[in-house]
């Protein structure tokens, strides 16, 4: 709720219900990069509205790769060659956003992978994590990089995907709750292994994401992550995946705008009574 001078837990302790912060940011990833994001917020409009609610952001990224800046620049030539020079450069210059066309993000998520255990899901490098270590988990990183893909330097959005279950496409995502290598970013989307292993399929997260502009009446959007229509069939089935989810994106839905809303009809069905 707060970004500065918090009160206490320990004040709160025996009315947890009422008020207290968190116990380790380290669980809350996501909570602390959107509470920064509000914190930054100033007269927003409806675009940066709708950005925060998409926004991609891996918050303390920068931390890490600070830390793997020291590293590299403590090790001897020999262990700076090749895929795992090309992934430390990736990360190092990455702007800390998962997005979709993200070689950096992809870079640091197996990098993360190969720190592996709960080293991986710190949101700050541990004081224990030594330089050889951090190299170790770059080589091996870049190791898995370049045996899943033929190379190391791809796009995020190659490995995570949405589509809805049961669909024969997808389409390239940004963000996601990665909480086993310290990604949560404030876009929650948990990831599933796709049918042939090869990708990891968004199917579940922000299920209806809403941004409401509080006028008179009210300005809206939302989007529906995968379709309207549960008629796989439908033109509806999966395109809300298609054009709005895989770009961030949201629609206007015109609450309490009937005149608006109308002019978007395509067709109408009359339900008559029955006769008696």
């Amino acid at each position: 709720m707060m970004n500065h001078d918090q009160p206490p837990r320990t004040r709160y302790a025996e009315h947890p219900y009422l008020y207290n912060e968190s116990p380790s940011p380290d669980a809350h990833q996501r909570a602390e990069m959107v509470t920064d994001l509000l914190d930054a917020a100033v007269a927003v409009n409806a675009e940066q509205a709708i950005a925060i609610a998409f926004n991609t952001q891996v918050w303390h990224a920068e931390r890490w790769q600070a830390r793997l800046e020291s590293a590299w620049n403590h090790a001897k030539d020999a262990e700076k060659g090749g895929d795992t020079a090309q992934v430390y450069d990736l990360i190092r210059t990455w702007n800390r956003r998962a997005e979709p066309d993200s070689q950096g993000a992809l870079a640091y998520y197996f990098f993360k992978k190969a720190l592996g255990g709960d080293r991986a899901r710190k949101t700050e490098p541990p004081a224990s994590l030594t330089d050889g270590q951090l190299l170790e988990a770059l080589q091996k990183g870049a190791a898995l990089l370049k045996g899943r893909f033929g190379d190391v330097a791809v796009p995020y959005g190659r490995y995570f995907r949405v589509g809805r279950r049961g669909g024969d496409r997808t389409w390239p995502v940004g963000g996601g709750s990665l909480q086993d290598v310290g990604m949560a970013t404030p876009r929650a989307i948990s990831f599933a292994p796709s049918r042939d292993g090869k990708q990891q399929v968004g199917h579940t997260g922000q299920s209806s994401t809403q941004i409401v502009i509080m006028t008179d009446p009210p300005e809206s959007y939302a989007v529906i992550p995968l379709g309207e229509s549960d008629h796989k069939e439908s033109g509806h089935w999966d395109d809300q995946a298609e054009k709005l989810f895989s770009q961030g994106k949201a629609v206007r839905t015109h609450f309490l705008r009937p005149d608006e809303l109308m002019k978007h009809v395509t067709s109408k069905k009359v339900l008559n009574p029955p006769r008696p």
